[in-house]
């Protein structure tokens, strides 16, 4: 019966051991994936965090955009009303000049002085328009291109 119970304890002293052990190994894989939970749910948040801001600044960006090309559509309408009233300014007087002529050659030359004018004024305005319409184009693109890519990249770093 001595032997019984010598065995008997061993066999409880061997089953507490590995009891304790497995607890240990239990709690320490525990603590692990907890600690593996925190460090990926903090990461997520600085990365939502970071996306958050630069599609903030996307945003101001975009709107800063819009409203340049809203102020250089107004002014292109603006230019556009100023050259229509200089070419009719203009009509008028060629053909205040065209009632007073002399001669044909004086009406012809009064035709010639209208037509020139109003060619090389007509192409100022077009050549002016299309330069400020590349240069908001040009600017504002490169600023949404430049916040977009801030954007992508930190995308890419989460």
């Amino acid at each position: 019966m001595t032997k019984k119970t010598e065995n008997t304890a061993k066999t409880e002293n061997v089953t507490a051991a590995v009891e304790a052990e497995t607890n240990k190994i239990v709690d320490r894989v525990t603590d692990g994936a907890r600690e593996m939970m925190m460090r990926t749910t903090s990461t997520a948040k600085e990365r939502a965090d970071g996306l958050f801001e630069t599609s903030q600044q996307v945003n101001k960006t975009l709107e800063s955009t819009l409203v340049r090309a809203a102020h250089g559509y107004a002014n292109i309408l603006g230019n556009i009303a100023q050259a229509a009233y200089v070419n009719v300014n203009r009509g008028i007087t060629a053909a205040e000049k065209l009632a007073t002529a002399k001669s044909v050659k004086d009406a012809i030359d009064v035709q010639t002085t209208y037509v020139r004018e109003q060619s090389t004024c007509s192409m100022n305005n077009a050549r002016a328009a299309y330069d400020y319409v590349r240069d908001v184009a040009t600017e504002s693109g490169e600023a949404l291109r430049d916040t977009t890519t801030k954007m992508w990249k930190s995308d890419k770093a989460a």
